[in-house]
């Protein structure tokens, strides 16, 4: 029997996305990381805590400790909680403290911690706002430098390359991407990527390791500690693929915000936001965790704004793009291992979720324009081939080619038709004799010469037509009893990004 001790820093994005400047925005996220760290645990409560006696594990959120004296638990989370009321104005943390039977089944000994914690936070007072106390520090001079010192180290725990930087401000991020009169897009690309079926994985290890607490904790410490360090080595591999392709400058046009084990966001230049996530997912998509020995799939969330929009917006919108990822991914393999990609870009228009957005997309005949999530990565590469984000890709890669001289405007055009349904979009393509553009279907889908050579043997051979139509994807959407099903464009979502996308070529 021990008392076990939960801490969890809450309403982080409300702490984090307090500034609006980018680098505050990621110095904010780093204080969350420190104060929940075994350095801060050992600078700010001296002798009341001990890594290698103290420390269960940090994953998820949030940080386990133990304490075998009745007394020291509420005397550490004392002076922890008070220094950060003193000293990070804005940020709460909370602490719930539970005598637990360790031996019995430290998996449900940890389940109820949480749920301890989650039933204390609900019952959060709203009707006093703190913002701020002048009450004086608890530390010396010495030490308060020696925190501050930390602080800083925390914040540059994702090294950058000699002589380059991360931006300081939103604007900066577009610095290598200005046209030849010296303007820079005022697009900006918020991205967030959170990992699949990590609370199964977790359920496995308390099953695995069954009524050992002390091999428990182990193989929880060493699955977060990976969880941290192979996504933090995504993150960086995808830095070092910008850095190859000659596009960054002395400042680079991506930083990292959250980077907390499998809860990621960055921010980027807006026309490669969506290849910064696309890459990062097949980094990580490599890597397999040193203690379950599994290989990890996330999914990303983009919202594409304007350097202007509020930051918070957008990374509650990434939020949103990316759950909706997940379900996506959930509905082809209930085990997680499909990583797919979900984006918007924002024209103006404020709506107050992804649901309010996404009824802008319907056509006037009841049919979808975009064809978004696409799938990144799948294992058994049985992918629909259509809604995986090489086919997106391609496309918008030939549209941009323009091989075929079909005006830009046109193209454009097209989007008015093709939102008033199927029947409009194929008429103005015969109308403005743009009928060969549908052959780009088949670049993006059958990327070989056998594999064109076999689709249009097919074709003719069973005179099917189908897939030479702007609208084929069938959707079947669940509505109460009956079933409906919906066509989506498969121009579309390439249509409206070919102007806001710059493609990245890996060798």
């Amino acid at each position: 029997v021990c008392n076990l001790m939960i801490l969890e820093v809450s309403k982080k994005q409300d702490y984090i996305f307090g500034s609006k400047k980018l680098k505050e925005n990621a110095e904010r996220s780093a204080d969350i990381h420190y104060v929940t760290s075994n350095e801060f645990f050992e600078k700010v409560a001296g002798n009341l805590y001990r890594k290698e006696k103290n420390y269960v594990y940090s994953g998820g959120g949030h940080t386990i400790l133990q304490f075998h004296d009745d007394d020291v638990p509420k005397a550490f989370a004392q002076k922890v909680t008070e220094y950060v009321l003193r000293n990070y104005i804005g940020l709460e943390i909370f602490v719930k403290i539970e005598e637990c039977n360790t031996e019995n089944s430290p998996g449900s000994a940890l389940k109820e911690l949480s749920s301890a914690l989650e039933r204390k936070k609900a019952r959060r007072k709203h009707t006093v706002r703190r913002v701020g106390y002048n009450l004086g520090n608890l530390m010396t001079q010495e030490q308060e430098k020696s925190i501050e010192r930390l602080r800083k180290e925390y914040t540059k725990r994702i090294p950058v390359p000699d002589k380059m930087d991360y931006p300081s401000l939103f604007e900066e991020l577009n610095d290598s991407f200005k046209d030849s009169n010296g303007q820079a897009d005022n697009f900006i690309a918020v991205v967030h990527i959170d990992g699949n079926a990590m609370g199964t994985r977790v359920d496995s290890i308390y099953k695995n390791n069954q009524n050992d607490w002390e091999s428990t904790c182990e193989s929880l410490r060493g699955f977060s500690e990976s969880i941290q360090a192979d996504f933090e080595n995504a993150f960086m591999e995808t830095v070092q693929v910008i850095i190859n392709q000659g596009i960054a400058g002395e400042v680079l046009p991506i930083r990292p915000v959250i980077l907390a084990g499998d809860d990621v966001c960055f921010v980027t230049a807006g026309c490669i936001g969506l290849e910064c996530a696309r890459i990062f997912l097949e980094k990580l998509a490599k890597k397999e965790n040193k203690e379950d020995h599994k290989k990890y799939a996330a999914c990303a969330g983009v919202a594409i704004v304007h350097t202007k929009y509020p930051f918070h917006q957008a990374y509650q919108l990434s939020e949103e793009l990316c759950s909706n990822a997940k379900k996506y991914g959930a509905s082809l393999d209930e085990n997680g291992s499909i990583s797919a990609i979900d984006w918007h870009i924002e024209f103006g228009q404020l709506k107050d979720n992804l649901a309010e957005i996404r009824k802008d997309y319907e056509t006037d005949d009841g049919n979808r324009l975009e064809l978004r999530p696409y799938i990144v990565v799948s294992p058994d590469r049985q992918r629909e081939t259509i809604r995986d984000y090489q086919y997106f890709r391609t496309l918008c890669m030939r549209l941009k080619d323009n091989k075929d001289q079909i005006a830009r405007s046109k193209v454009k055009e097209w989007r008015t038709a093709l939102k008033q349904g199927k029947v409009e979009g194929m008429y103005f393509l015969h109308d403005k004799k743009m009928k060969d553009i549908l052959y780009h279907i088949f670049d993006s889908m059958y990327r070989t010469e056998q594999e064109k050579s076999e689709q249009f043997l097919h074709i003719m051979k069973h005179k099917e037509s189908s897939l030479l139509q702007s609208f084929a994807v069938i959707d079947k959407t669940e509505m109460g009893s009956s079933t409906q099903e919906k066509e989506h464009c498969l121009f579309f979502d390439a249509i409206e990004m070919m102007d806001h996308c710059k493609f990245i070529e890996e060798e």
